[in-house]
């Protein structure tokens, strides 16, 4: 599985290599912010300037994405074609790599036939393909650490010995300091497992105290590096409230408008230069809050929106949307699809199929999206639920084929009985 899931990323990165190279707007498709503090690092400026020109030291991302970027930068060059391959193939490892953590954990949770259904359809699952090639993110990555994580608590919960939680606390650490929305679902695996630990007698706590004292050692140097550069605690970026105001101004043309962020606004550029990012950042805030206060009817109604977009991939049905996004409803189809299986794998679980191990499922699919109901969702930021729902979609189909081969099964036999009075 991870042999041709690398191999069919590869092949879309040969397809899709050049638009990374573009020199418009000094490479900024090279990875936007990500790619700009990459190239910072390179110059020996440090983790900063995360838009067009030179601005100081930044928290608007967390470190381990755009020093992977640096360190091609490093070995290959700056913007160089070996360095857009060399970025690449990581995004490709990374999301080839999944496939064998969903394969084991669908093993875990729902058996052999469903775990080799699950596994092989994300060698060929759309969304990680494109990102693979098409983004350079850390969409992949934060996957495949999503994806760890989850097989993890499912070993942490069957039995908690101290190298498991080790391990444990390990990859929340370095998911936070990938993509800290991962954080959102920690406290609640973190309660499920310390629940059915109490309701079978065992020890756990103890193994949860190292496990968050690994964790918060990790994220130590990052915060410990943002207070001394910034003077204020940053636990890990500061650019929560811009997002919210991203999402939340009145603009609802697009899911993610391009009015009111720094990267595509004169406006906001030039405010951005002229308060310096601290001082911008605690602007938005004022402006977002403000905004929801005398607004709370159009942050309700926006807010829902955002919720069925996250799920069936609408968002309208407008000209000039449809002309600025060509494939909304091929998307809309296929998201809606994905939701549907695994609320039919849901429906199966709940029936007993998975037992306890669906609660994990649930957790990680109601918990994880919610900031994005609020500030601005896409698929590519939903992209760390893919696994779990294909999982549970498979579940879904399966128990469903299940379900209707007893139905025959049964008929035959009442028909046969019929027959035989």
């Amino acid at each position: 599985m991870i042999t041709v899931a690398f191999v069919f990323r590869m092949l879309a990165v040969s397809f899709m290599y050049r638009e990374h190279i573009n020199p418009i707007l000094d490479h900024w498709k090279f990875g936007w912010e990500m790619g700009e503090v990459a190239r910072s690092i390179y110059l020996g400026h440090g983790f900063a300037s995360p838009l067009f020109q030179p601005s100081g030291p930044t928290a608007w991302m967390t470190p381990v994405y755009p020093y992977l970027v640096a360190l091609c930068f490093k070995l290959f060059g700056l913007h160089t074609v070996t360095a857009t391959w060399a970025v690449l193939t990581l995004n490709s490892i990374f999301a080839a790599c999944t496939a064998a953590l969903v394969y084991y954990t669908a093993r875990r949770t729902s058996g052999e036939q469903v775990a080799s259904w699950a596994g092989w359809i994300w060698v060929v699952f759309p969304y990680s393909i494109y990102l693979s090639a098409g983004r350079i993110w850390e969409n992949t990555l934060t996957a495949f650490l999503m994806s760890a994580i989850f097989l993890q608590t499912l070993r942490v919960e069957e039995r908690p010995t101290m190298p498991r939680w080790l391990a444990w606390g390990t990859l929340w650490g370095a998911g936070a300091l990938t993509s800290p929305a991962l954080l959102a679902t920690l406290p609640f695996l973190g309660l499920w497992i310390a629940y059915r630990k109490q309701r079978q007698g065992q020890r756990w706590f103890w193994g949860a105290t190292v496990s968050a004292i690994v964790f918060f050692a990790m994220l130590s140097p990052w915060v410990v590096r943002n207070y001394i550069v910034f003077g204020k605690f940053i636990p890990l970026r500061d650019n929560f409230w811009l997002e919210v105001h991203v999402g939340n101004n009145g603009d609802t043309s697009d899911v993610t408008p391009d009015s009111s962020h720094p990267s595509n606004s004169p406006i906001e550029r030039e405010q951005w230069n002229r308060l310096g990012e601290i001082e911008y950042m605690n602007a938005k805030k004022v402006q977002a809050k403000a905004f929801i206060a005398e607004n709370p009817g159009l942050f309700a109604w926006v807010s829902f929106r955002r919720f069925v977009y996250v799920w069936s991939g609408f968002w309208s049905l407008a000209p000039d949307f449809l002309e600025d996004e060509p494939f909304h409803i091929p998307n809309v189809m296929f998201t809606t699809s994905m939701t549907l299986l695994f609320l039919l794998g849901l429906r199966f679980g709940y029936r007993g199929g998975i037992g306890a191990s669906l609660t994990p499922y649930v957790l990680i699919l109601v918990t994880f999206p919610v900031v994005y109901y609020f500030t601005h969702p896409s698929m590519d930021y939903r992209h760390p639920l893919d696994p779990a729902i294909v999982m549970l979609g498979c579940y879904g189909v399966n128990q469903w084929m299940k379900s209707r081969r007893k139905s025959r099964e049964f008929a035959e036999e009442s028909t046969l009985a019929s027959v035989g009075d």
